[in-house]
């Protein structure tokens, strides 16, 4: 039977699960980025039962397009060392499509999904979940009611400002080159930042440029309104 070889863009795509997948479906191979040093629980729990079957692959570098290279070389590679293998490349990075245009012209059976079928995939905060007042929660306190999703209600709480969002709206209004055009080089950009975001800060810096209505960010394309360089 073909191998078939599941490649998860780890920088674009981060699955808390493997969705209805079992050990014995495929290989995994889980390409991480040069910061990203954690993985979550729940993935890492569902492929241990994939034992040698499922791979972390960590880069070197953090170049624009790095980490894609890094997928397109894998598949060159274990296409040619298991000849009818099949490959399924998880991003939402369609920069992939004409690669897997190409591998197609060659014989290799190849498709990008946008996620794991199934899988739990957490989705970056919006700025309305950032502006939503916490509620603690004690043994006393009573569920609180459903708010009306009215214009009065929506303006009442706003979250404090992000204690590095003007350094960031300076320097993004600042660049003299393009600026990134898809959350994933953005979010390589703000890990060039002196000093740099960590990997579990970029969601959050990420929602405070939306709340402020600096970025837009529609599927994997990034908007700016900012003043020119």
């Amino acid at each position: 039977m073909p191998r078939h070889y599941i490649l998860v863009d780890f920088e674009n795509v981060q699955p808390a699960s493997l969705g209805a997948l079992k050990a014995g479906d495929a290989y995994i191979k889980v390409f991480a980025g040069q910061h990203q040093t954690r993985v979550d629980l729940g993935l890492a729990q569902a492929l241990q039962p994939f034992g040698t079957h499922a791979e972390y692959i960590q880069i070197t570098g953090s170049g624009k397009d790095a980490l894609d290279f890094h997928i397109a070389f894998y598949i060159g590679r274990l296409s040619a060392e298991h000849p009818g293998a099949t490959f399924t490349i998880v991003s939402r990075d369609t920069g992939f499509d004409p690669l897997v245009k190409h591998t197609a012209k060659l014989g290799i059976a190849c498709k990008r999904v946008a996620t794991i079928p199934g899988a739990n995939v957490p989705k970056l905060p919006s700025a309305k979940a950032d502006a939503a007042p916490v509620v603690a929660a004690t043994k006393t306190a009573k569920p609180a009611k459903p708010a009306k999703a009215t214009k009065k209600t929506t303006k009442v709480a706003k979250a404090a400002p992000h204690p590095r969002l003007a350094k960031v709206l300076e320097r993004l209004a600042g660049m003299k080159t393009a600026r990134p055009a898809t959350l994933k080089s953005l979010r390589s950009t703000l890990k060039s930042f002196a000093p740099p975001f960590a990997e579990d800060e970029l969601d959050g810096i990420l929602a405070a440029l939306q709340a402020h209505g600096a970025i837009a960010i529609a599927g994997t394309k990034v908007t700016y309104a900012l003043p020119a360089a």
